[in-house]
C-alpha cells in the first residue's frame, strides 16, 4: 500500500479547498457533504493538516477553512506525509516487519522501484496539477472519485489570496 486510507480523504478533502474561489472558507460540515465524506472524521484531518500548514482555520461565524498555501505549492506528497509520516514510502509490501535491501521480502526486488516511481510521482504532483482534471467539486463525491484522473497536465491559474490567523 502507498498510503493510508487516511491520506486519502485528506487528498479529497483538499482537493476541494484547491476548487473554491480565492477567498472563500469552507466549513468542514460542507467539505463532507460535497465530497461524502464523515464530518467527525474529516474534522480530525483536517486538524492534522493545519498543524502540518497545507491548510488554515478562521474562527467564528463566518469562518472555516481554505488552503493554508498556493495549490501549486502544496504535492500530493506533503499531504500523505501530514498524514501517514514518511513511513509509507517505507513499508513492505506484503506486510512483513523485516523488509529491507540486508533481509528483503520476496518481492522487494520488484516493489523497490515501483515505490520509489510512485513516491516520486506524489512529490511531482501538485494539487494544481490535478485541478485541471476537474471542472468541479461535485467530482469529488464517492462514485465519482474512481474517474478522476491521477495526474493532470493542466493546472488551474491564478494562486488563492490568504488571509492571516489572528
Amino acid at each position: 500500500m502507498l498510503y493510508s486510507h487516511t491520506s486519502e480523504i485528506a487528498i479529497r478533502a483538499v482537493l476541494y479547498l484547491a476548487l473554491q474561489p480565492p477567498g472563500k472558507l469552507s466549513p468542514v460540515r460542507e467539505i463532507a457533504r460535497a465530497t461524502g465524506l464523515s464530518g467527525p472524521y474529516l474534522a480530525k484531518i483536517m486538524g492534522r493538516l493545519i498543524r502540518a500548514g497545507l491548510v488554515r482555520a478562521f474562527r467564528g461565524p463566518r469562518g472555516g477553512l481554505e488552503l493554508g498555501r498556493s495549490p501549486e505549492l502544496i504535492t500530493l506528497w506533503s499531504v500523505v506525509q501530514a498524514m501517514d509520516g514518511a513511513a509509507p514510502a517505507e513499508r513492505c509490501v506484503l506486510g512483513l516487519r523485516a523488509c529491507s535491501t540486508e533481509r528483503p521480502c520476496p518481492l522487494h526486488e520488484q516493489w523497490f522501484p515501483l515505490r520509489a516511481g510512485m513516491q516520486r510521482l506524489l512529490e511531482e504532483t501538485t494539487l494544481a496539477s490535478l485541478l485541471g482534471g476537474l471542472r468541479d467539486a461535485t467530482q469529488l463525491g464517492p462514485e465519482a472519485w474512481a474517474r478522476i484522473p491521477s495526474a493532470s497536465i493542466a493546472a488551474k491559474s491564478g494562486e488563492k489570496q490568504g488571509r492571516r490567523v489572528s
